[in-house]
């Protein structure tokens, strides 16, 4: 059965005043035990599986979130169901694989709706650190959408909108923007957010939008939506280069990102670890040359 595994590229970040690194981090998680692995993150259970050094000269890996609650019946063709018997410290566990290249701080991981979220990674991350260590992840743009905005000389529009959330405090962080924007969302009660930014260059006097802080506030967005995927719906920015032709840049279709193909031969239901593993490793490879031009120093 064919099957397709979608992968998303991030870098990790580690604040300072911090000295350390996450191959520092990841090698005290693959020193620890099997026992000691587990942790509770965001109400979630998470543990590394497996984890080791060398292909390519990364880390690669699996994170497993284990699902305690809400957990689905067994059922068959027969038009019956009935309860998976798990004891209780038994759930289902679902798997991510990931690779991370220390020598540009990318990291490939295997995106699953029911999986370790990128925030959730990050966090299990950090609470291994055992110290004020705070880690994210920032999502990769493609080469093409970096030199894009590069060429910009004037940035003309940047619109978002975050579809409706109950909680709008993940989205609050050490932006000023992203922290002006639920300030206001709690004030009118909004149940989801539409923004547009804009700059009107046919009048005089007229400045261009900040480039960098609009980077850094659709960074921050991003960042928090880890928490809670697709709760950002829209995020582009527009604007002119020397030539005067305008561009819009979309950074969430314009993010790093590979699907591969996955030929799940049998009868096991299950994709196991070794494939899920070659095909994350095919996507790296894919990604590779960009990468190296974009982050090695």
């Amino acid at each position: 059965m064919l099957k397709k595994l979608s992968v998303h590229f991030y870098q990790v970040k580690i604040s300072q005043p911090s000295t350390l690194s996450f191959e520092a981090i990841l090698q005290t998680v693959a020193n620890a035990s099997a026992d000691q692995r587990p942790r509770e993150v965001r109400l979630h259970h998470v543990y590394v599986l497996s984890i080791q050094y060398g292909w390519q000269e990364t880390w690669e890996g699996e994170i497993v979130r284990l699902r305690m609650n809400d957990i689905p019946v067994k059922g068959n063709l027969s038009g019956q169901i009935e309860d998976f018997k798990l004891t209780h410290e038994e759930g289902i566990g679902e798997q991510s694989a990931f690779i991370y290249h220390p020598a540009t701080r990318i990291l490939a991981l295997q995106s699953n709706r029911h999986g370790v979220s990128p925030g959730d990674f990050a966090r299990y991350f950090e609470i291994f650190a055992l110290s004020n260590t705070s880690i994210t992840l920032d999502f990769v743009l493609q080469m093409s959408a970096m030199q894009r905005l590069a060429k910009l000389k004037e940035v003309i529009n940047f619109e978002f909108k975050i579809a409706s959330l109950s909680n709008m405090s993940i989205f609050a962080e050490d932006d000023n923007a992203v922290e002006t924007i639920v300030h206001l969302a709690e004030i009118f009660q909004a149940p989801s957010i539409n923004i547009e930014v804009k700059s009107s260059l046919k009048r005089k006097n007229q400045s261009s939008l900040l480039l960098n802080k609009v980077v850094d506030t659709a960074q921050a967005l991003l960042r928090a939506s880890l928490l809670k995927q697709n709760k950002i719906t829209t995020l582009k920015v527009s604007g002119c280069d020397d030539d005067n032709h305008t561009t819009v840049i979309d950074l969430l279709k314009d993010r790093m990102q590979d699907n591969i193909d996955i030929n799940n031969l049998g009868r096991n239901r299950n994709i196991a670890y070794p494939l899920r593993q070659k095909a994350l490793q095919e996507a790296w490879n894919n990604k590779l040359t960009e990468i190296l031009r974009m982050f090695q120093n």
